[in-house]
């Protein structure tokens, strides 16, 4: 029955779940992260490489633990998760600020941290949404997934001025806090729990079983779409402010960069959510995962800092458009029964990714001097993304 306080009801859980996604973990440490490698490096004299790589356990760490989490959902609900994630999570980043005082005990920090906040993400969140929207699904996904581009927009400059301001350990500190003060009243008193049943064996859900998914080439083939659609995407854009950097531009400038990721995250998210429910999902994705072989592209062939910006915007709807994608098809191809843990392996794949590109990425560059060789390669491996996701008939042939 779709009532006026059902639909209230219902557009209250997509705009509280896109408020904590928007100080998600993610957001902080992965992409916030951009902003902190020079002043930690030109603070402390620890080698911008070393201090650049750190992003790589905090994406492995919650990458693993997304079908932890992913379980932990299903059997749990996201209600629970989220409460207690936000809270651990907030304890998380405010340590590194207090005990990171050499490299490893700043590298034992973050990843303590993304191991308390690997909670808050994207997989419950989107179970929330997928487990009470069936209609324009595309749409709620998207404006909840919307707020993650506000974050990459707008996090990561905040959090240049509290460094530029009060230094960096002080920067983690404000942002646990402030997390936490947007991520528990959201859970508390916005989320609900769908109503999925959550017994053990969830056998009168419709779906596939995690072992029935995983036999498929269907999975598979995504997997590994989003893994290097991610893999290449975040690379280029968590290494931009960097980049500008190199290229002349001050600190507090090269963050601002981050903000026209974020804005044309915002922009895709919005109309890819819209164009899934009305379009063939997987050409249209495909499509979409274009994007990172030109941001590279572009990247690899200049050397001034226009061209970043540009390649700003190109990354930004690569990522706007998986982050859509990867629940939408997921619940698509495999439905409900098992939701909840493919999309903690899948999310597993893009964390992963997230942070595997960026760090791989400042390695093969070494420290700008190879950037052409570095982006071209990277531009190639993008190009690989779409294609494993065309090869599977089950796949292309979803419908919208």
């Amino acid at each position: 029955m779709d009532t006026d306080a059902g639909r209230g009801r219902r557009i209250a859980i997509v705009l509280g779940s896109g408020a904590g996604m928007y100080l998600s973990i993610g957001i902080v440490l992965i992409y916030g992260f951009s902003v902190f490698i020079v002043p930690i490096a030109n603070d402390t004299g620890w080698d911008r490489t070393l201090v650049a790589a750190v992003v790589a356990p905090i994406a492995i760490v919650n990458g693993l633990m997304s079908p932890v989490v992913g379980a932990l959902t299903d059997r749990f609900g996201p209600r629970r998760v989220l409460t207690f994630s936000s809270v651990s999570m907030a304890v998380g980043l405010i340590s590194i600020g207090i005990v990171s005082h050499s490299l490893p005990a700043f590298t034992a920090a973050v990843v303590a941290a993304s191991l308390l906040g690997a909670a808050q993400t994207g997989v419950p969140y989107t179970y929330v949404i997928v487990g009470w929207i069936s209609a324009r699904r595309g749409l709620a996904l998207g404006v909840m997934l919307s707020f993650v581009g506000l974050g990459i927009a707008t996090v990561p400059p905040a959090l240049a001025l509290l460094i530029a301001q009060w230094g960096w350990r002080s920067a983690f500190i404000v942002a646990g806090l402030v997390s936490m003060a947007i991520t528990l009243p959201v859970a508390l008193f916005v989320i609900r729990d769908p109503p999925v049943p959550r017994s053990p064996d969830r056998a009168g859900v419709e779906g596939d079983t995690v072992r029935q998914a995983v036999g498929t080439a269907s999975f598979w083939l995504m997997l590994g779409a989003f893994f290097l659609n991610y893999f290449a995407a975040a690379a280029g854009s968590i290494s931009l402010p960097v980049v500008l950097a190199d290229r002349g531009a001050d600190p507090a400038e090269a963050a601002l960069v981050m903000s026209l990721v974020g804005l044309a995250f915002i922009a895709m998210r919005l109309g890819f959510g819209a164009l899934l429910d009305r379009f063939p999902p997987v050409p249209l994705t495909s499509l979409a995962f274009l994007s990172p072989l030109a941001g590279h592209l572009i990247l690899a062939n200049s050397d001034s800092q226009v061209p970043v910006y540009v390649s700003a915007v190109i990354f930004g709807l690569a990522t706007g458009a998986e982050g859509d994608a990867i629940g939408f098809l997921l619940a698509r191809r495999f439905r409900m029964r098992s939701f909840g843990k493919l999309y903690g392996i899948n999310y597993m794949a893009l964390t992963i990714g997230a942070g595997l590109g960026p760090a791989s990425l400042h390695v093969m560059a070494a420290e700008g001097t190879r950037y052409v060789e570095t982006f071209t390669t990277f531009a190639a491996i993008a190009a690989i993304a779409p294609i494993l996701l065309m090869l599977d008939r089950r796949t292309r042939s979803l419908t919208r």
